[in-house]
C-alpha cells in the first residue's frame, strides 16, 4: 500500500477528535484499488461495517456490490469510503463531526486521485460542494472540479428504506455507467476553486 495512504489509515483507526470515538467499536477506513479512478463516498458506517471496520459490509454495501456488477464494475476496481469515519448512535452524523473528519476525506482524494467522485446522498455530496445540497437536484450529472468529476448519486441505503427508489438508484448507476464509457476530460470550470 501506498506509504501515505497507510499512515492515513492508521490515523482513521485510532482517531480520538470528537465524541464518535466513545460509542464506536471500530473506526472505518476507506477500502479498494488505490489506484482507482472511481470513488464511492457514503455519509458513515452502520452496524456492520462498526463491527467489522470496513466500509459497505452491510445491507447497503450488499445493494452496492450488485449495483456496480450490473454496471461491469467490480469492489477491487474501485475505492470505498465515507465522509464520517466512527457510527453516530442512533442518528445522522453531527456537522461538527462531519467537519472533524472530512480531512481524511480530502487527503484520501488527494492521495488517490481518482477521475470520478460518486458522492452517495446529500451529505456527502454537501461537503464536496462546499455548501448545502439536495441530491436529487444533482444526481446523475457530472459537476466538473478542478481535480475530478462530481458525478453525484443517490446512496443504494435510500432504495432499502424506500423501495420505490430503486429504479432511481439502478438508473444513476447505469448513467455513472455512461459517463464513464464516454471517457470525459476534466476542463474545470473557470474560476471555481480547488479543494485542496
Amino acid at each position: 500500500m501506498n506509504e501515505d495512504l497507510d499512515e492515513l489509515q492508521n490515523q482513521i483507526q485510532i482517531c480520538t477528535k470528537c465524541s464518535l470515538n466513545l460509542s464506536r467499536k471500530r473506526a472505518v477506513p476507506g477500502e479498494g484499488n488505490e489506484k482507482a479512478k472511481i470513488m464511492l463516498v457514503g455519509q458513515c458506517p452502520g452496524d456492520q461495517e462498526n463491527e467489522i471496520g470496513r466500509p459497505f459490509v452491510g445491507p447497503a454495501g450488499v445493494l452496492l456490490g450488485r449495483l456496480i456488477s450490473g454496471i461491469r464494475l467490480k469492489r477491487r476496481d474501485l475505492w470505498l469510503t465515507n465522509v464520517v469515519r466512527c457510527i453516530p448512535p442512533g442518528r445522522l452524523p453531527h456537522s461538527s463531526e462531519i467537519k472533524t473528519c472530512a480531512p481524511f476525506l480530502l487527503e484520501e482524494i488527494k492521495i488517490i486521485k481518482p477521475k470520478i467522485v460518486c458522492p452517495l446522498g446529500n451529505i456527502a455530496l454537501s461537503l464536496l460542494l462546499r455548501k448545502p445540497a439536495q441530491i436529487h437536484q444533482f444526481r446523475g450529472k457530472p459537476i466538473p472540479t478542478h481535480s475530478y468529476f462530481l458525478f453525484p448519486a443517490l446512496h443504494p441505503a435510500a432504495a432499502l428504506r424506500q423501495s420505490n427508489l430503486m429504479p432511481q438508484v439502478e438508473e444513476d448507476f447505469r448513467n455513472l455507467k455512461a459517463f464513464i464509457d464516454s471517457n470525459p476530460v476534466l476542463e474545470p470550470p473557470p474560476g471555481q476553486e480547488s479543494l485542496f
